[in-house]
Protein backbone atom coordinates (compact mmCIF):
# COMPACT_ATOMS: atom_id res chain seq x y z
CA UNK A 1 0.00 0.00 0.00
CA UNK A 2 0.95 3.64 -1.04
CA UNK A 3 2.77 5.77 1.96
CA UNK A 4 -0.78 8.26 2.57
CA UNK A 5 0.84 11.18 1.04
CA UNK A 6 2.04 14.31 3.89
CA UNK A 7 -0.28 17.31 4.97
CA UNK A 8 1.48 20.42 5.91
CA UNK A 9 -0.87 23.60 7.21
CA UNK A 10 -0.32 26.99 6.58
CA UNK A 11 -2.77 28.67 8.53
CA UNK A 12 -3.19 32.84 10.15
CA UNK A 13 -5.30 35.51 9.75
CA UNK A 14 -6.77 37.36 6.86
CA UNK A 15 -4.06 38.85 4.18
CA UNK A 16 -1.00 37.46 6.24
CA UNK A 17 0.38 36.13 3.21
CA UNK A 18 -0.59 32.69 3.14
CA UNK A 19 -1.30 32.09 -0.01
CA UNK A 20 1.65 34.25 -1.24
CA UNK A 21 4.03 31.80 1.03
CA UNK A 22 2.59 28.51 -0.04
CA UNK A 23 2.84 29.37 -3.80
CA UNK A 24 6.18 29.99 -2.98
CA UNK A 25 7.69 27.07 -1.13
CA UNK A 26 5.31 25.14 -3.80
CA UNK A 27 7.27 26.60 -6.93
CA UNK A 28 11.01 25.43 -4.66
CA UNK A 29 9.79 21.78 -4.21
CA UNK A 30 9.17 22.00 -7.94
CA UNK A 31 12.29 23.02 -8.64
CA UNK A 32 13.39 20.25 -7.20
CA UNK A 33 11.79 18.02 -9.06
CA UNK A 34 9.23 17.03 -5.90
CA UNK A 35 5.29 17.31 -6.70
CA UNK A 36 3.38 19.71 -4.66
CA UNK A 37 -0.37 20.81 -4.56
CA UNK A 38 -1.54 24.19 -2.82
CA UNK A 39 -5.21 23.21 -1.65
CA UNK A 40 -6.86 26.39 -0.46
CA UNK A 41 -9.87 26.26 2.02
CA UNK A 42 -11.13 29.24 0.57
CA UNK A 43 -12.65 27.44 -2.13
CA UNK A 44 -14.72 25.00 0.59
CA UNK A 45 -16.94 28.01 1.28
CA UNK A 46 -20.44 26.79 1.61
CA UNK A 47 -23.05 27.61 -1.36
CA UNK A 48 -25.67 28.30 -1.08
CA UNK A 49 -25.24 29.99 2.12
CA UNK A 50 -26.60 32.76 3.91
CA UNK A 51 -24.25 33.86 6.86
CA UNK A 52 -25.54 34.46 10.38
CA UNK A 53 -24.19 35.44 13.70
CA UNK A 54 -21.86 37.60 14.40
CA UNK A 55 -19.00 36.50 12.45
CA UNK A 56 -21.05 36.52 9.04
CA UNK A 57 -18.51 34.44 6.39
CA UNK A 58 -15.65 34.51 8.65
CA UNK A 59 -15.91 31.74 11.05
CA UNK A 60 -15.06 28.00 10.76
CA UNK A 61 -18.56 27.34 10.21
CA UNK A 62 -18.58 28.89 6.95
CA UNK A 63 -16.49 26.01 5.13
CA UNK A 64 -17.66 23.01 3.79
CA UNK A 65 -15.86 20.66 6.28
CA UNK A 66 -17.25 16.94 5.17
CA UNK A 67 -16.23 18.49 1.44
CA UNK A 68 -12.63 19.41 2.47
CA UNK A 69 -11.98 16.13 4.53
CA UNK A 70 -12.92 13.98 1.36
CA UNK A 71 -11.43 15.66 -0.61
CA UNK A 72 -7.83 15.83 1.28
CA UNK A 73 -8.44 12.16 2.37
CA UNK A 74 -8.50 11.41 -1.30
CA UNK A 75 -5.46 13.59 -2.55
CA UNK A 76 -3.14 12.30 0.57
CA UNK A 77 -4.46 8.07 -0.93
CA UNK A 78 -3.61 9.31 -4.65
CA UNK A 79 -7.32 8.94 -5.94
CA UNK A 80 -8.46 12.88 -6.46
CA UNK A 81 -9.46 13.43 -10.10
CA UNK A 82 -10.92 17.18 -9.50
CA UNK A 83 -11.19 19.64 -6.76
CA UNK A 84 -14.07 21.91 -6.26
CA UNK A 85 -13.26 25.76 -6.54
CA UNK A 86 -15.32 29.13 -5.08
CA UNK A 87 -15.74 32.20 -6.58
CA UNK A 88 -15.12 34.82 -4.16
CA UNK A 89 -16.82 37.54 -6.45
CA UNK A 90 -20.10 35.42 -7.17
CA UNK A 91 -19.82 33.29 -4.01
CA UNK A 92 -21.01 30.42 -6.11
CA UNK A 93 -18.70 26.76 -6.20
CA UNK A 94 -17.29 24.83 -9.44
CA UNK A 95 -14.85 22.25 -10.01
CA UNK A 96 -11.23 21.80 -11.87
CA UNK A 97 -9.65 18.74 -13.12
CA UNK A 98 -6.25 17.69 -11.77
CA UNK A 99 -4.19 16.20 -14.13
CA UNK A 100 -0.41 14.81 -14.18
CA UNK A 101 0.88 12.28 -11.11
CA UNK A 102 -0.61 12.77 -7.91
CA UNK A 103 1.26 15.18 -5.39
CA UNK A 104 4.00 14.09 -3.31
CA UNK A 105 3.23 16.94 -0.28
CA UNK A 106 0.02 19.04 0.13
CA UNK A 107 0.21 22.51 1.51
CA UNK A 108 -3.30 23.18 2.81
CA UNK A 109 -3.65 27.13 3.45
CA UNK A 110 -6.51 28.95 4.73
CA UNK A 111 -7.53 31.03 7.46
CA UNK A 112 -10.68 28.63 8.18
CA UNK A 113 -10.94 24.93 7.77
CA UNK A 114 -7.53 23.80 9.29
CA UNK A 115 -9.04 24.53 12.71
CA UNK A 116 -11.16 21.52 12.36
CA UNK A 117 -8.36 19.13 11.28
CA UNK A 118 -5.95 19.79 14.38
CA UNK A 119 -7.71 16.55 15.98
CA UNK A 120 -7.12 13.90 13.38
CA UNK A 121 -3.11 14.67 13.71
CA UNK A 122 -3.80 15.85 9.87
CA UNK A 123 -0.68 17.88 9.58
CA UNK A 124 2.99 16.71 9.54
CA UNK A 125 3.98 20.56 10.09
CA UNK A 126 1.66 23.19 10.92
CA UNK A 127 3.10 26.98 9.98
CA UNK A 128 1.31 30.15 11.26
CA UNK A 129 1.82 33.07 9.36
CA UNK A 130 1.72 36.84 11.63
CA UNK A 131 1.32 39.90 9.65
CA UNK A 132 1.03 43.52 11.52
CA UNK A 133 -2.70 44.77 11.33
CA UNK A 134 -1.95 47.66 9.37
CA UNK A 135 -0.36 46.20 6.41
CA UNK A 136 -3.13 43.33 6.06
CA UNK A 137 -6.20 45.95 6.09
CA UNK A 138 -3.78 47.67 3.38
CA UNK A 139 -3.92 43.84 1.44
CA UNK A 140 -7.31 43.35 1.95
CA UNK A 141 -8.78 46.25 0.73
CA UNK A 142 -6.45 46.04 -2.54
CA UNK A 143 -7.41 42.50 -2.86
CA UNK A 144 -11.13 42.87 -1.99
CA UNK A 145 -11.59 45.71 -4.43
CA UNK A 146 -9.62 44.39 -7.28
CA UNK A 147 -10.10 41.15 -7.27
CA UNK A 148 -13.96 40.43 -5.35
CA UNK A 149 -15.52 43.43 -6.40
CA UNK A 150 -16.28 45.02 -2.89
CA UNK A 151 -16.62 48.84 -1.70
CA UNK A 152 -13.45 49.94 -0.03
CA UNK A 153 -16.81 50.67 2.70
CA UNK A 154 -18.05 47.28 2.81
CA UNK A 155 -13.99 45.31 3.28
CA UNK A 156 -13.86 48.09 6.56
CA UNK A 157 -17.01 47.80 7.72
CA UNK A 158 -16.23 43.98 7.46
CA UNK A 159 -13.15 44.03 8.75
CA UNK A 160 -13.84 45.58 12.21
CA UNK A 161 -17.00 44.04 12.83
CA UNK A 162 -16.54 40.20 11.63
CA UNK A 163 -12.96 39.38 10.18
CA UNK A 164 -11.48 40.94 13.46
CA UNK A 165 -13.69 38.95 16.01
CA UNK A 166 -13.74 35.95 13.81
CA UNK A 167 -9.73 36.25 14.33
CA UNK A 168 -9.43 36.46 17.80
CA UNK A 169 -12.07 33.31 18.42
CA UNK A 170 -11.27 30.96 15.88
CA UNK A 171 -7.73 31.66 14.18
CA UNK A 172 -5.51 33.23 17.15
CA UNK A 173 -5.65 30.01 19.21
CA UNK A 174 -4.13 28.40 16.08
CA UNK A 175 -0.89 30.25 16.98
CA UNK A 176 0.23 28.31 20.44
CA UNK A 177 -0.27 25.33 18.64
CA UNK A 178 1.79 25.79 15.23
CA UNK A 179 5.35 24.41 14.93
CA UNK A 180 6.42 27.24 13.45
CA UNK A 181 5.49 31.05 13.18
CA UNK A 182 6.35 32.86 10.47
CA UNK A 183 6.82 36.97 10.76
CA UNK A 184 8.86 37.44 7.72
CA UNK A 185 7.87 34.45 4.76
CA UNK A 186 10.91 36.07 2.72
CA UNK A 187 13.45 34.88 5.01
CA UNK A 188 11.34 31.98 6.28
CA UNK A 189 11.25 30.58 2.30
CA UNK A 190 14.00 29.21 2.54
CA UNK A 191 14.05 27.16 5.75
CA UNK A 192 10.32 26.20 5.55
CA UNK A 193 11.51 24.97 1.94
CA UNK A 194 14.18 22.96 3.90
CA UNK A 195 12.33 21.45 6.31
CA UNK A 196 9.17 20.39 3.55
CA UNK A 197 12.24 17.94 2.04
CA UNK A 198 13.14 16.55 4.69
CA UNK A 199 9.30 15.73 5.48
CA UNK A 200 9.67 14.28 1.77
CA UNK A 201 12.31 12.60 2.18
CA UNK A 202 10.79 10.72 5.48
CA UNK A 203 7.68 9.54 3.13
CA UNK A 204 9.74 8.25 0.11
Amino acid sequence: MAAVVPVVGICGPSAAGKSVLAAALQQRLQAQQRRCLVLACDNYYRTPWEPHGPFGFDTVEAIDLPCLRQELAQLQAGQCGSLRTYDMASRSAGRRPLTGEPPELILLEGAYGPQALLEANTFALLVYVQTPLPLRILRRLRRDQQQRQRSARYVLQQTLQQTLPGERRFIRPMRHQADVVVRDPQRSLEPLAAQLSLILSGHT
